[in-house]
């Protein structure tokens, strides 16, 4: 292991090795079940989690499986029953509302959920914004401008920066709006690095229609994996406005708590070097799923950690 990488995994031990705040044992099995829920979907984001001191981590791991459950019930590549999916959701929601008024649930995952929720003091409409647009993915497959898919991300990812701040702690009420722009950042990147994905296992299209139109393409061209220099042009123009709301979002980093900003900045970084492999790969995303490796993962929060963003 280099020095640099010796110094990322020694600030880590310091980080996890705070005396942990006893919990009973329902809450601690659900914490736990969300951590391990965390990890296995979020590899990028789990690796910046471990910059946050652990109870942070713990409500971090909470509202990411809020967020992961119901958006694996929309987004299982094996239901094509959409209003099997809609009943499945509507259950789930449900059952968070139920959870939430009583502030308690039986189920060890819904509680540690629920009582994030309250501890932090994320508001009930922040979470009902979040599954309205989980229903929309049952009902909506693509979008006419980058308008419509701002309403929806929103929900699917502006909510979610609101969340983290709320947990991670602000210094001002200025931070919530940048945390919605790196919301977007976020869910933008997603977006680009999972076109096939997308298109092949849920027949969703998150690249504005005009936007489409207006570098010759169509739908069908995301069916048939078209990769031409018209591609390549409209994957740099989506580039460009993603790597745009990142630079729109960075000044809110320094409104947050210096205990968990670190951890914001890894991922900030993290996120947007998909970018760039994205770009790496001569914009192909059809050919696989570009990710970060563990090196490079060590370099970019090394470079978060000095302040450098790009």
């Amino acid at each position: 292991m280099s020095i640099l990488g010796g110094r990322i995994y020694m600030m880590l031990g310091l980080l996890q090795s705070e005396s942990p705040k006893k919990l009973d044992a329902k809450l601690a099995a659900g914490l736990e079940e969300c951590r391990r829920i965390t990890k296995h979907y979020g590899t990028s984001f789990y690796f910046a989690t471990q910059f946050f001191p652990e109870e942070t981590r713990r409500g971090i791991y909470a509202v990411y499986a809020f967020a992961r459950i119901p958006d694996e019930i929309v987004d299982d590549p094996t239901c094509d029953d959409h209003e099997a999916a809609i009943t499945k959701l509507e259950a789930w929601s449900n059952e968070w509302r139920a959870a939430m008024a009583a502030g308690k649930s039986d189920d060890p995952v819904m509680h540690a959920i629920v009582t994030t929720f309250h501890k932090y003091g994320i508001p009930q409409e922040e979470g009902e914004a979040f599954l309205k647009s989980m229903f929309m993915d049952e009902e909506k497959f693509d979008y006419e401008n980058y308008a419509e898919l701002e309403d929806y991300m929103y929900g699917s990812a502006g909510v979610i920066g609101l969340f983290v701040t709320r947990i991670v702690g602000y210094d001002s009420d200025a931070a919530f709006p940048y945390a919605l722009k790196l919301g977007y950042a976020f869910q933008l990147t997603n977006f680009l690095r999972d076109i096939k994905e997308d298109y092949q296992n849920l027949r969703r299209v998150y690249m504005p229609k005009d936007e489409l139109r207006r570098f010759g393409l169509t739908i069908d061209d995301i069916a048939d994996e078209r990769r031409d220099d018209q591609f390549v042009e409209f994957m740099r123009f989506q580039i460009e406005r993603n790597r745009e709301v990142y630079r729109e979002a960075l000044p809110g980093i320094k409104l947050l708590h210096w205990r968990g900003r670190l951890a914001v900045r890894v991922s900030y970084v993290l996120y947007k070097a998909i970018l760039g492999e994205i770009e790496r790969a001569n914009y192909n995303v059809f050919k696989g799923r570009v990710r970060t490796n563990r090196q490079q993962k060590i370099y970019l929060s090394l470079k978060a950690l000095a302040g450098i963003y790009e």
